[in-house]
This record gives structure tokens, C-alpha cells and sequence, in this order.
């Protein structure tokens, strides 16, 4: 059986297929990283013992804090020994064209695996690029902004801490 866990604001969305399909899309910041990775490297490692004809994992992060890296550091580790053992694996890492953390955090792990990732560079939309300027209601400090990162203020509940100033 396979897994699939819906997108939070902490948690990415995971969609594991035992034919084959593993997706992972979305943020990971959890305070609690091995109550939800290690039942996903658990899922895996039983995978890996009888996996599909072809593996195919699908990475588009947000963003992920340390903790989350180990996790992928260590399921990077095990679709390694899967293609080691003469399995077709493939690791499509997607990032957003702006997200140099997220393409350097792939290339790391693609560094460590014996596996040739395919990196797919997205095109950052129009809105994540628009700028504005906010200001903080508590302290009257004022910034530039882009949409995305707005967007992220949202996502994290801290909205109500700003004003929209300024759209540029």
C-alpha cells in the first residue's frame, strides 16, 4: 500500500506508489521531522526489497529546514542502493528558478549518490516576482517585499502582523 499525506503549512505534500511514482511537493519545517520522515523511510526501505520497473521520485521543495535535509539525505541513500542493485531509478529534482538554496540542496545530494538527478528549473511566476511594500504594524518598520515572500507571511499565520503600503 502507498502513501499520501495532504500539504500543510510544515509539511510537504507525499504521494508514494508502490508502482513506482514517489512525490514529495511543498515545505518542510516540522518541529517534529521524525514523526513525519521516518515513517517515509520506513515505507521505502520495504519498497526498495521488491521495487516497480521503474522508480521515478519527484522532489519540488519550497524550502526545508535541517532536520527535513537529513531525511532526504538518508531517502537519497536508499534510491541509491535500489538503482546499485540494478534498479531503473530516477530522481527529478524541481526547483523554482529564483531558489538557488533549493537547486544547491539537490546538487548536494545529487553529489552524494551514485544517481545522475534530472534538475528541472520551473519559471517563477509573474505574481512571486511583483514587489510591495509592507509595514509592520507593532514596530512602523517598513519593507520592500516580493509577493512570494508575502505569500509565505500568509502561509504562517503572521498576515494580520503587516500592512500592504505600497503595491510597486
Amino acid at each position: 500500500m502507498g502513501i499520501l499525506i495532504d500539504k500543510t503549512p510544515d509539511c510537504p505534500y507525499v504521494n508514494f506508489s508502490e508502482l513506482g511514482l514517489l512525490e514529495i511537493e511543498g515545505r518542510s519545517i516540522t518541529e517534529d521531522a521524525y514523526s513525519f520522515w521516518q515513517p517515509l523511510i520506513d515505507w521505502i526501505k520495504q519498497y526498495i526489497k521488491a521495487p516497480a520497473l521503474q522508480t521515478k521520485v519527484i522532489v519540488f521543495l519550497e524550502y526545508t529546514n535541517s532536520s527535513s535535509n537529513k531525511y532526504l539525505n538518508e531517502m537519497m541513500n536508499l534510491f541509491d542502493l535500489c538503482a546499485a542493485n540494478g534498479n531503473n531509478v530516477e530522481i527529478v529534482w524541481r526547483y523554482e528558478e529564483d531558489d538557488e538554496s533549493i537547486l544547491v540542496l539537490g546538487q548536494d545530494l545529487n553529489s552524494l549518490t551514485n544517481i545522475n538527478f534530472n534538475f528541472d528549473e520551473v519559471a517563477t511566476k509573474r505574481h512571486n516576482l511583483k514587489k510591495i511594500r509592507v509595514r509592520n504594524k507593532k514596530s512602523g518598520n517598513e519593507a520592500e517585499i516580493t509577493m512570494r515572500y508575502w505569500d509565505a507571511i500568509l502561509r504562517n499565520g503572521h498576515g494580520d502582523n503587516y500592512l500592504i503600503v505600497d503595491e510597486l
